[in-house]
């Protein structure tokens, strides 16, 4: 993680999840770097990077996870779940299939991070859309995801207006002005604010949750 990051304003672990060939990779070079690689390679591994924006004034950083949504990987998923706030569900708009699939990681959120808010990101809205809008209505329904925002890792349009809709969801969500990074692991947590008392030191004013 950056260093210049403010530990003392709000920090939400958002994670992208997708099949192969999505561009969830894509995307997350966009958000990190603002730019993108054509034939860029499926991540090997875990990469995160922190994005800065604001909600009503208030300054959010989304720490981004990214890693290769293939098999060989299933030992990672509960570290790569552990403390998310949200997750970013990726399918391809010209690929029917990929919706389908996103059902898989849907349920491994349910399961390995069930207090995580969901959204759906139509990735490659830059080219003819093939999934019916239907379609990708019913799966936000069955899932219980917030919304359905189209994207695109080639021209960058429409990535920050969804930041912006998953950091205001989550600040409407968690109410909560205090966050930091474990010393523990690579994960964040959340502290709440608790009014103080008289007589409770500095100290006790903030409850883990």
């Amino acid at each position: 993680m950056p260093a210049d990051i403010d530990w003392r304003r709000p920090l939400f672990k958002v994670v992208l999840l997708g099949e192969v060939g999505v561009g969830k990779s894509s995307l997350f070079l966009r958000v990190k770097d603002n730019k993108f690689i054509p034939g860029l390679q499926p991540t090997v591994g875990i990469e995160s990077c922190v994005k800065a924006l604001y909600v009503e004034d208030e300054k959010v950083s989304l720490a981004l996870w990214d890693t290769a949504g293939v098999e060989k990987f299933k030992t990672m998923t509960r570290n790569y779940y552990r403390n998310t706030h949200a997750a970013l569900l990726v399918y391809d708009v010209n690929n029917p299939a990929s919706l389908q699939y996103l059902s898989k990681w849907a349920n491994d959120v349910i399961e390995f991070a069930p207090d995580a808010l969901r959204f759906i990101l139509g990735n490659k809205s830059d080219l003819e859309r093939t999934v019916i809008t239907d379609n990708t209505e019913n799966f936000r329904y069955a899932h219980n995801c917030e919304s359905v925002l189209p994207v695109s890792a080639l021209t960058g349009e429409g990535i920050n207006n969804a930041l912006n809709v998953v950091a205001t969801k989550l600040m409407d969500t968690y109410k909560t002005p205090l966050f930091y990074e474990s010393l523990y692991n690579s994960t964040v947590e959340i502290t709440r604010y608790q009014p103080r008392q008289r007589g409770r030191s500095p100290r006790e004013c903030c409850q883990t949750i």
